[in-house]
Formats: C-alpha cells, sequence, structure tokens
C-alpha cells in the first residue's frame, strides 16, 4: 500500500525565502555597524549615515526625513527579491557625507564587509532559519 507524502513544499521554500531575507537584513545591518565602527570621523556626518537599504535605494529622502545629528541605521530594510535571491546594500546616501570617499572606493565599507564575513555570517544565516523553524 502506497504511502501519501505530504512534505508542504510550497509552505518550505516560502520559509526558506523569508528566512534567507532575513538572513541578508542581519548581515547588511552588521556591515553597516562595522562601517561605522571603522569610518574615519571628523564630524560624524559619514558615520551616521551609513545603513542598509533595499536594492537600488536612491536615498534623496535621507537628506530631508533626518536631522545631520541622527543615525540613519533604523528601521531594518526590506530585503529586495533579485534573481539572485534577497539582497540589501549597504551605503551612505547624503552626498555631503560621501566626500571622504570619493575616488577610494568605499573603503568603510570593504572593511566593514571583511570584517562580519566567515563565522559571523555563519551564525547570522543559522539564527535566521532557526527563527523561521528550520
Amino acid at each position: 500500500m502506497p504511502m501519501a507524502r505530504d512534505w508542504e513544499g510550497i509552505a518550505l521554500a516560502t520559509k526558506v525565502r523569508r528566512a534567507a531575507g532575513r538572513a541578508i537584513v542581519a548581515v547588511g545591518m552588521n556591515v553597516a555597524i562595522e562601517t561605522k565602527r571603522v569610518t574615519h570621523v571628523q564630524y560624524g556626518t559619514l558615520r551616521r549615515s551609513v545603513h542598509a537599504a533595499p536594492v537600488k535605494y536612491e536615498g534623496g529622502e535621507d537628506d530631508l526625513a533626518r536631522a545631520a545629528s541622527d543615525d540613519l541605521l533604523f528601521p531594518l530594510p526590506d530585503a529586495t527579491q533579485t534573481a539572485l535571491g534577497p539582497a540589501v546594500e549597504v551605503g551612505s546616501w547624503l552626498p555631503y557625507a560621501c566626500v571622504e570617499w570619493i575616488g577610494r572606493g568605499h573603503p568603510g565599507i570593504t572593511q566593514g564587509l571583511e570584517n562580519v564575513r566567515g563565522s559571523k555570517v555563519n551564525g547570522l544565516v543559522r539564527t535566521a532559519f532557526r527563527e523561521e523553524g528550520l
């Protein structure tokens, strides 16, 4: 007698997508935090302006929505679904804050990413999947 199998593939795929999105947001937020930690500070504007955002984020409203003394790290961004999976961007979209990085390829973000990779990313991914019950 054949046994019916109910593996709930659609529900499982949904949980995996949600966990992957949660993980990529956590990685992006940690890269932003590490970037803030290693960024050269003259006035603090660059450090405060670094944050994670959805892909193709323009940031024009950042200048208007926040005072110069506000840290833009929160709220948490939504991950953007791309052909390669969920994604976020980390950077500073305030024109006056980016002057320090022009011509140097965003060295703070590169170093922030380097500080997060490896076992720290593995832990963030594990936590995201656990939170989805996987």
